[in-house]
């Protein structure tokens, strides 16, 4: 070896001092953490606002549903009519307490036909 020169070696770990490593990890692993949770308070505010857009527009323009009372009287006895009218009618009024505009189908000119309430899908009173 060369004259003067000596060998040292690297001190070992002390406990409770991080290295330059450790420290890059947990920076990291801060970094990762802080990241997922604006991401999740970000995506939650934004569906608070679609619900809230949503609801918004339901207040302007309600759903809208059509009910046949003619298909109901076809082929009925008359002893029923008293008793279909009063199950249309109670299930319009449910419809309404939810927030539905409730038409009769005669009363409009023209509307797509998934909007029309069947008779099989009104509850009435049996026989």
């Amino acid at each position: 070896m060369a004259e003067g020169r000596t060998c040292v070696a690297p001190e070992p770990p002390r406990p409770g001092v991080r290295t330059t490593g450790e420290a890059g990890r947990r920076g990291l692993t801060t970094v990762v953490l802080v990241a997922g949770l604006m991401s999740l308070a970000s995506s939650v505010s934004l569906s608070l606002w679609w619900q809230r857009q949503l609801a918004l527009a339901l207040e302007v323009r309600p759903p809208v549903l059509l009910l046949d009372l003619s298909a109901a009287a076809r082929g009925a006895d008359p002893a029923q009519m008293t008793a279909i009218l009063r199950d249309y009618t109670q299930a319009a009024e449910r419809l309404a307490a939810r927030g539905i505009l409730v038409l009769d189908r005669h009363a409009v000119l023209a509307a797509p036909s998934a909007l029309t309430v069947l008779e099989t899908e009104v509850p009435y009173a049996p026989e």
